[in-house]
C-alpha cells in the first residue's frame, strides 16, 4: 500500500504537466483545421453571406424592340404638310401628330475585361402615324389627284451600357448610350389613276404624277436609362427611356440629287424622346 501511494505521488507532477500542455495546444490544433482559400482573385465573393445576390453581372443575348418616338414636327408641318404658300394650296392641308412608332432589334454581350460593361449593336426604323392620303383638286379643279406624305427615320448604332452594381436580384438598372448613323426620309407622292401604263407619259413635263423622297443623313447620339428584369436565366424584359439626338446633314432628293440653297427643310430633324419595350433571349446572370 505504501509503494502504491509512493508511485502515485511520483506521477502526479507528470500527469498535471501533460494536461496543461494539451490545454495549451488545443486552440492551435483547432485553428489548423480551418482551410482558407486564398487562390480566388476576389475573396469577398467566396465568403459572401448566403442568400445575398452578387453585384457582378453577365449577359449575352438578343431580342426585339418596340418604341414610341416623339419628334418635333413644327417645321415639317409648316414647310411641307400644311404649307399655305403652295400655288395649289397645302400639300396635305393638316398638321401631323408628333408620333412615330418604331420597331427594331438588339444584340449584346458583357465584356470580360471590364466588370459590368456591356457592348452591343441595335437598329431601329419607323414611320409617322399620319400619311396624308388625301384627294385634292389641282389646276383650278381640272384634275383630281391623291397625295401621300410620310416622315420616316431609321438608324443602326453601337450600344455601350454599364450595369449598376446593385444587389437587386433579377432586376437591374442600366444607364448607357447609343452612337450610330441613320437617315430621315420624307416621301411625297402625287398621282391619279391611269387608264393604262405609259412610262413616257409619266415622265412628260406636263405630267401631274410625281413621287419624290427627300433625305438627310445624321449622326446619332442617344443617352438612355434601361430597367431590366430577368425572371429566369434565359429570358429578360426591358423598359427604356431615352433621348434621340441627331446631328443632321444636308438634304437631297431622289437618292443624292442636290436641292441648292433651300432652307425649307432645315428644321426637320430626328430629335425627340423615345420610350421603348424589349424582350430578349440569352443568358442573364
Amino acid at each position: 500500500m505504501k509503494a502504491y501511494r509512493m508511485n502515485l505521488t511520483i506521477w502526479k507532477p507528470a500527469i498535471a504537466g501533460a494536461i496543461l500542455i494539451a490545454a495549451l495546444m488545443a486552440p492551435r490544433w483547432a485553428a489548423a483545421q480551418i482551410v482558407h482559400d486564398t487562390t480566388h482573385w476576389n475573396d469577398e465573393e467566396l465568403y459572401q453571406e448566403a442568400g445575398t445576390p452578387s453585384t457582378s453581372f453577365f449577359s449575352v443575348g438578343g431580342g426585339i424592340l418596340g418604341a414610341y418616338f416623339i419628334p418635333d414636327f413644327t417645321a415639317f408641318n409648316a414647310n411641307i404638310a400644311n404649307n399655305v404658300k403652295d400655288v395649289n394650296g397645302p400639300f396635305i392641308g393638316k398638321n401631323y401628330r408628333n408620333e412615330v412608332w418604331m420597331i427594331g432589334g438588339q444584340g449584346f454581350v458583357t465584356v470580360p475585361w471590364v466588370k459590368n460593361l456591356r457592348l452591343g449593336g441595335m437598329g431601329y426604323g419607323g414611320t409617322s402615324v399620319d400619311c396624308g392620303c388625301t384627294t385634292t383638286a389641282i389646276n383650278d379643279g381640272a384634275d383630281t389627284v391623291n397625295r401621300y406624305l410620310t416622315y420616316s427615320v431609321g438608324y443602326g448604332a453601337l450600344t455601350i451600357d454599364y450595369v449598376l452594381p446593385l444587389r437587386t436580384g433579377h432586376f437591374h438598372i442600366v444607364p448607357g448610350i447609343a452612337l450610330g448613323y441613320g437617315a430621315v426620309n420624307i416621301f411625297a407622292r402625287q398621282a391619279q389613276n391611269r387608264l393604262q401604263f405609259d412610262l413616257g407619259a409619266d415622265f412628260n413635263e406636263n405630267s401631274i404624277n410625281y413621287t419624290h423622297t427627300y433625305t438627310s443623313h445624321f449622326f446619332l447620339y442617344m443617352p438612355q436609362l434601361q430597367f431590366e428584369y430577368s425572371p429566369i436565366g434565359l429570358l429578360m424584359f426591358r423598359l427604356t427611356a431615352a433621348y434621340q439626338g441627331t446631328s443632321m446633314g444636308a438634304w437631297t432628293v431622289d437618292q443624292g440629287v442636290l436641292l441648292g440653297n433651300t432652307t425649307a427643310l432645315n428644321g426637320i430633324k430626328g430629335n425627340g424622346f423615345v420610350v421603348s419595350l424589349g424582350a430578349f433571349l440569352g443568358l442573364f446572370q
